[in-house]
């Protein structure tokens, strides 16, 4: 409500979920914020003990992208295991509440730092990372976000009520419900029936790389199959697992973001072609080793039936 983003005295802007003010603040790992060179000011208040210690951050200035990342982010508020460890990690663990804000170049650099994984994967036997909605993280750094454009520019822009008062929407939702408004207060060549197309085409385009990583996992899935029947080498599939990790974080990221076709192509393409990558290796590496297996099976079987 009002209160995430505005304080209720002074109206002034803030942001209070404490994994956010954490990860804004942290010091053991390099963040999307603490490398920013034009990065919103925080003035951070202890406000005492309520069952935890309680925080706001009072910015600097508005800066839609802070206050959105309060819900709009990769985040961790559940159990999981301690990769190092085996062990699990219960609620009582701080990393159960946990902002990572760093990019999908980080995240599972992040998350061996912080040493958690989410699951298991019931196929494969890999440690994943479970992702969520990391929005302001695939904005962040985006030709957009150079440029300036907040969240609120395109989100919750400036318009007219019945008698003309200009003000702030607070209906948060997609652009395309007010172009004019949005798209076409920069992009003046454009009318709204070629700004859709061009949305479109962009989406389709994403979806197409979306679906190749899939159709590459899909034949990852099957070589783990064939590999696990067929007793190939646990080293090797820990080599696989990996990549399958790989392939994984470089998939999910993309969607469990909202809007990431818009927000943030060449970096989806990227990723995503990396995710492609990671699979089909582990999918050669496991189809290889499942040959190798098969191979040497049949060579005994061979000198048998030759002896005879």
């Amino acid at each position: 409500n009002c209160n995430m983003c505005h304080d209720p005295h002074s109206a002034q802007p803030r942001i209070v979920r404490d994994a956010l003010i954490q990860a804004m603040t942290r010091t053991d790992y390099p963040t999307l914020y603490s490398e920013s060179a034009n990065k919103t000011p925080i003035d951070v208040k202890d406000m005492g003990l309520r069952g935890f210690t309680r925080k706001i951050a009072i910015l600097g200035k508005p800066d839609s992208k802070l206050m959105c990342a309060q819900c709009h982010v990769e985040y961790n508020c559940n159990p999981g295991t301690d990769p190092a460890t085996g062990k699990p990690i219960k609620m009582d663990d701080p990393r159960t509440n946990l902002f990572p804000l760093v990019d999908v170049t980080r995240i599972d650099d992040f998350y061996k730092h912080a040493s958690f994984k989410d699951f298991k994967h019931n196929q494969t036997g890999a440690l994943l990372t479970k992702m969520q909605h990391p929005d302001t993280e695939v904005y962040w750094n985006s030709k957009h976000d150079q440029m300036g454009v907040g969240c609120a520019a395109c989100h919750m822009p400036k318009v007219k009520d019945a008698n003309g008062n200009v003000y702030t929407s607070h209906w948060a939702t997609t652009p395309r419900a007010y172009i004019q408004e949005t798209c076409l207060q920069c992009h003046k060549d454009k009318t709204e029936a070629q700004m859709n197309k061009v949305l479109d085409s962009m989406n389709a385009h994403y979806n197409g790389k979306l679906r190749e990583a899939e159709a590459s996992m899909g034949q990852m899935f099957i070589a783990f199959r064939q590999a696990n029947d067929a007793g190939v080498d646990p080293a090797v599939i820990k080599q696989a697992q990996d990549l399958h990790s790989v392939a994984h974080t470089n998939w999910e990221w993309w969607t469990a973001s909202n809007g990431s076709w818009f927000h943030n192509m060449p970096q989806a393409k990227e990723s995503l072609a990396k995710s492609v990558a990671a699979s089909q290796k582990a999918t050669k590496l496991l189809r290889d080793a499942v040959a190798a297996k098969v191979a040497a099976q049949a060579q005994p079987q061979a000198q048998q039936t030759a002896q005879k």
